[in-house]
């Protein structure tokens, strides 16, 4: 469960030697940076701390529907996320982090998700589910 779950991500920390530098990083540092690049730095480093701010900022400042905001720059750093373990280049302790950051976006902008479709958007499509044989998932 969750308590596991932290006690891996503390056990790797202590293994790495070190804090995640990046997580240090300071107010004035984190938003001198361009908006998209905060958004996909944040879910890439597994950074929490200022997730929920900066979407709120983007969903402003774009004008984006929340489910475009998804889809669009927080899918794509978790593509980068992705990328990253399948090159070995990440392990699971931060894949972790980076899908919990990404879960606290996507909680973020899941009411506004839910208020639109209140304000008539029934939207209904088409989900096509497939599988490729002997794929375990």
């Amino acid at each position: 469960g969750e308590e596991t779950t932290e006690k891996v991500l503390l056990y790797a920390e202590k293994v790495k030697g070190q804090n995640n530098k990046k997580s240090d990083t300071s107010d004035n540092e984190w938003f001198a940076k361009p908006l998209d690049s905060r958004l996909s730095d944040a879910i890439v480093n597994g950074i929490d701390k200022y997730i929920v701010a900066d979407v709120k900022e983007f969903h402003e400042l774009t004008n984006l529907e929340p489910i475009q905001i998804i889809e669009g720059p927080l899918l794509a750093a978790m593509g980068i996320v992705g990328d990253l373990f399948g090159s070995g280049k990440m392990f699971l302790p931060q894949v972790i982090k980076s899908a919990r950051v990404m879960k606290k976006a996507v909680g973020y902008l899941t009411p506004l998700i839910e208020a639109g479709k209140t304000q008539g958007q029934s939207d209904k499509g088409t989900i096509v589910l497939a599988t490729v044989k002997g794929d375990v998932h």
